[in-house]
């Protein structure tokens, strides 16, 4: 198994160095002998569709070049997160209007290639699977044989049409292949296809994994499954602005009994102290008892790695605040710890954070609603970095305060955060969310980067949301209220009235129960371009809700800075601003027989 499923992650491999060279989407000779080898079996199959897993998991990982994830890509830049330490590959993070620099950037060509990647390796898959007749599928009979077979074609679909999610988001038209490549049909002839072109292929992709799937795939949720699949197929409905298609897709998940939000203590967290929420991030498996989590990665120590396929997790160094960096806690030191004060330190507060992007201030502020913020679970000290920790003399925990008595964390904007040229923020005094805490299991590692817990990827909330969203395009806005309470009593808040759902309070309530997960901007994208929508217009969601609710990006030129200062434009404001993202250039250049042209708003070659 070991040997099969290295194979797997080096023909993975092949994959993503051809995607970076000037051949798009061609295959070297050797990994048509490796698929030869491999894909011949059951075991074969299913050890690709492990590879494929990790090229997923990815998304939670480290670019190969710059010290941010896909992920944080994903979100960074939106109304609910800024750059808190300049990243010279994601500057537009902060200021907008930036992003024009960056049409052939390393960050936008790894997702470009990444996404491809996957998609090309499910081709392979399916292909494979549905035509080659001596495949073994070691199922013992016919009728297993095909439970097999089918099972692997719609992880691989699946796969195929979560990659196609990410492109049409991040890109919008974008080439459409869903044919094996093979030396006979190499083509540098690519066009790019339009959004509802490539929309019709996800939706059959997910609709056959909804058709031929589990809701729990081999009895977890570690693996592609149908409420996941039905999740996405109704997330593109929504996009595609066929809304009761998308109520009929989320029915069954969100009015069935397969899962259910987690209201009481569970897990191996129940015994520490905390709340239900937080809970469900700690034990995310539904083998820890976890009805509420459609999809998780897993994740493994590196000593416990027995091959090189269990990737590790950044999403705790992204989203997590750099509070060794505060004086209260440079300044530290314990006769026990010499040299290991901030081992000592994350070891106590749940694991190093690095602080690549911040929830600003506004966003914070979101769960003030109704006076809620002091009821609310998702914003306790729990689940939200509030107070700092440390050991005395005699080895007994205490608070870590400033000179005035209080915590240093706090909602305060600083200087740098209005500045008028573009830097670096370090706001080490704001709130960071506790979701990702995780501690290296050797005191040695306690500020290692990297995470190794599972990872939770989708949970309940998200359909919930989506169900929510549709209704209320019905005009069902009790209905909408509905789902939407379901939320806030497990968060012990208030309800919502149906008088006050709108669009932008679905907004709101995504962000305070999907603060640092999922992918915002994907979100604003595809609410700002409903019903024939310009995601550039400078009054749509996207645009909008990053001026009035994020203080750093959404500056305009003339305003006044929570400090009273005067800002500049940072593009938030302007039409010219992209949002989608630029087409690499190295694939524009590397489609020689056709003239690829780039998005709106960026330089052209």
């Amino acid at each position: 198994m070991k040997k099969i499923i290295i194979i797997a992650i080096l023909l993975a491999t092949c994959f993503i160095s051809n995607s970076c060279t000037k051949d798009f989407l061609k295959e070297r000779p050797v990994d048509e002998i490796y698929a030869n080898n491999l894909l011949v079996n059951y075991s074969g199959f299913y050890s690709m569709i492990s590879a494929q897993r990790g090229l997923m998991r990815n998304e939670h990982g480290r670019f190969s070049a710059t010290a941010i994830s896909p992920n944080s890509v994903f979100n960074g830049g939106s109304d609910l997160y800024f750059g808190n330490q300049r990243i010279s590959t994601a500057t537009w993070w902060n200021w907008p209007k930036l992003i024009t620099q960056f049409t052939d950037g390393v960050v936008f060509k790894e997702i470009f290639d990444q996404m491809y990647t996957i998609i090309n390796v499910s081709n392979m898959i399916i292909n494979r699977a549905e035509n080659d007749l001596d495949v073994d599928w070691e199922g013992g009979s016919a009728e297993k044989d095909e439970k097999n077979k089918t099972s692997i074609i719609a992880q691989a679909k699946f796969f195929r049409a979560w990659a196609y999610r990410h492109l049409t988001y991040c890109f919008g038209d974008v080439p459409l292949s869903l044919d094996e490549i093979t030396g006979s049909n190499y083509r540098t002839d690519w066009d790019r296809d339009p959004i509802e072109k490539v929309r019709e292929a996800m939706i059959a992709d997910f609709q056959y994994c909804v058709d031929h799937l589990d809701w729990r795939v081999d009895g977890n949720n570690t693996k592609p499954n149908q409420a996941i699949s039905r999740a996405y197929l109704a997330e593109t409905y929504l996009a595609i602005d066929q809304v009761q298609k998308a109520v009929d897709v989320l029915e069954p998940l969100c009015e069935g009994n397969e899962f259910s939000l987690m209201t009481a203590r569970f897990g191996s967290n129940a015994n520490e102290p905390g709340n239900c929420f937080i809970d469900v991030f700690r034990s995310p498996l539904y083998s820890d008892g976890n009805n509420e989590v459609l999809y998780s990665f897993l994740n493994a120590e590196e000593e416990s790695i027995p091959y090189g396929t269990t990737g590790i997790s950044e999403v705790r160094n992204m989203f997590k605040n750099y509070y060794s960096y505060l004086t209260e806690v440079s300044t530290l030191s314990h006769p026990d710890y010499e040299g290991k004060t901030i081992d000592l330190f994350w070891s106590l507060n749940g694991g190093k954070g690095a602080s690549r992007l911040a929830v600003p201030i506004g966003a914070w502020r979101l769960y003030e609603w109704d006076n809620q913020q002091d009821n609310d679970i998702r914003y306790d000290e729990y689940s939200v970095m509030k107070k700092l920790y440390f050991l005395n003399t005699k080895n007994e925990v205490y608070e870590i305060l400033d000179k005035d008595g209080n915590s240093p964390i706090a909602l305060v904007p600083t200087a740098a955060m209005f500045a008028t040229s573009e830097g670096t923020i370090k706001n080490y005094f704001l709130p960071s969310t506790r979701k990702w805490d995780n501690l290296h299991s050797n005191f040695e590692r306690a500020s290692t980067d990297y995470c190794f817990q599972n990872v939770s990827y989708m949970r309940l909330s998200e359909p919930y949301l989506l169900y929510a969203e549709a209704l209320h395009k019905l005009g069902d806005n009790e209905g909408a209220a509905k789902w939407l309470n379901k939320i806030r009593s497990r968060a012990q808040v208030s309800y919502v009235a149906s008088s006050d759902i709108t669009m932008d309070f679905i907004l709101d309530e995504r962000a305070r129960e999907l603060l640092c997960e999922g992918q915002r901007r994907h979100t604003l994208m595809r609410v700002s371009q409903a019903n024939g929508g310009d995601e550039r217009d400078v009054d749509n969601f996207f645009k909008r809700r990053i001026r009035d609710i994020n203080e750093v990006c959404g500056q305009i030129e003339g305003g006044t800075s929570m400090l009273g200062t005067t800002t500049v434009s940072h593009g938030a404001e302007l039409y010219d601003t992209p949002v989608l993202f630029p087409i690499p250039k190295v694939f524009i250049d590397s489609n020689t027989k056709i003239k690829i042209k780039q998005n709106e708003g960026y330089p052209t070659y």
